[in-house]
């Protein structure tokens, strides 16, 4: 059978799959499998087993446990709470400064985590506090799902790792990578809340308080640990002292030593933090063994070499193809999560970016920046069914959410078009690494 309808049948299937509700990991997977089986017999299956042990036992995947148990770790004490606290202290008379902090302690725990913490604690924590203030909801909730998605670009990430691991490219360089695009967008949703709500004094009344400087000195021991484990993280892998993997375990020994200097420490909050990390270290596990055989079966039969033949043959200037990239992307987002988007896509459209001649860090940092507008666009966008399901629907419905989204979507798509034009925003930082 040639390449074209192994093609069809493949991504046909696994479309009629995800229609059908099947997770994408069991879609992309066992449409890997069948085939597999249909084309090369029962003998080819021991890829399966090959395939699943070495994702297993490969040492780059350790970083996702440990930095979820970081994580969970921060959270479940109640730092990450303590740290709002702090900084809400210290912001409480600029216009919008609830929402500014909320940016912030996102940015923080994007630090410390990935998407997940940030996105969940901030629906826990900052909508009550905003919402009981008198802020506008869609302030609100686009605060906090714009928040969250730093977690994917701002180091540590597990979609960079799973990027990383399923395209063989170097996850230090990644993370490294990915700090100034990532700061810059955090910089950009400040920028846009205070703008907002000087423009609009509604959006968010000031709340007079009796917050004094002593109180305001006071909360700063908050903020030195959350600080002080991120440099530790991010400074050993820039400075070539730690491999992520050792980082993310020099992460989790550190916030159970936060723990235990905030005297939260206790069983309970141990036990929890574990089944956490298990459940999603689970999860991504079983996506990174679908991945990597869906990696191997379509390469094995000739695919890669025959898409690049395709588009190198396009006689059209280089920026279109990635622009075209861009466009597919956006779409995909709408019906898919990021996770089978960089499964299915990235080892598609990677080796066409680099054979055009374009840097694979910067396309990858630039693919990732895609994913976080892939998470705000309905109707799947996984950042709006997290909120959704973070949320009392009697107090905020999903249209509420979905128009909290464009404000914070346009600047989403600003940053992915400033790194397409300015590459130096994501390469300068990883060739200054030692």
């Amino acid at each position: 059978m040639g390449i074209v309808p192994i093609t069809i049948i493949l991504f046909g299937g696994m479309v009629i799959l995800l229609f059908m509700g099947v997770p994408a990991v069991f879609a992309i997977g066992g449409m890997s499998i069948i085939l597999t089986f249909l084309l090369r017999g029962p003998t080819a299956l021991y890829t399966v087993a090959s395939t699943t042990y070495g994702t297993m036992t490969d040492v780059t995947l350790l970083a996702i446990p440990m930095f979820t148990l970081m994580a969970s770790f921060l959270i479940k004490s109640g730092i990450a709470d303590r740290l709002f606290q702090a900084l809400s202290y210290w912001l409480s008379g600029i216009s919008g400064g609830l929402a500014i902090v909320t940016i912030i302690v996102s940015t923080v725990l994007a630090m410390c985590g990935g998407f997940g913490p940030g996105i969940i604690t901030m629906c826990l924590i900052a909508i009550p506090a905003m919402l009981k203030r008198g802020y506008n909801k869609s302030l609100t909730l686009g605060s906090v799902i714009a928040g969250g998605l730093l977690g994917d670009v701002i180091p540590p990430s597990t979609i960079m790792i799973i990027f990383g691991f399923i395209n063989r490219l170097s996850v230090g360089k990644l993370f490294i990578a990915g700090i100034i695009p990532g700061l810059i967008l955090a910089l950009s949703h400040v920028l846009n809340i205070w703008l907002r709500c000087r423009l609009n004094p509604k959006l968010a009344p000031r709340v007079a308080g009796d917050i004094t400087w002593n109180m305001r000195l006071l909360s700063l021991r908050e903020v030195i640990l959350p600080v002080v484990l991120v440099f530790t993280i991010l400074g050993s892998i820039f400075l070539g002292i730690a491999t992520p993997t050792e980082a993310a375990s020099v992460g989790a020994l550190g916030a159970l030593l936060c723990c235990v200097v905030n005297r939260t420490i206790c069983w309970k909050l141990v036990r929890e933090a574990g089944k956490e990390t298990f459940k999603i270290t689970g999860v991504v596990l079983w996506i990174m063994i679908a991945a990597t055989f869906f990696g191997v079966f379509y390469t094995s039969v000739g695919a890669r070499e025959l898409i690049l033949e395709l588009v190198l043959t396009l006689p059209v200037n280089p920026w279109v193809i990635i622009g075209g990239m861009q466009i597919i992307l956006i779409v995909l987002g709408m019906f898919l999560d990021d996770y089978a988007i960089v499964i299915i896509v990235s080892p598609i459209f990677l080796p066409i970016a680099t054979t055009l001649g374009f840097d694979p860090i910067w396309f990858a940092i630039v693919f990732i920046l895609n994913m976080q507008l892939a998470e705000l666009s309905p109707p799947f966008g996984w950042a709006l069914i997290v909120v959704r399901a973070m949320t009392n629907p009697k107090e905020i419905t999903t249209g509420e959410i979905w128009r909290a989204v464009p404000p914070f979507a346009l600047i989403q798509l600003l940053a992915l078009i400033m790194v397409i034009v300015v590459p130096s925003l994501a390469l300068w930082l990883p060739d200054k690494m030692i």
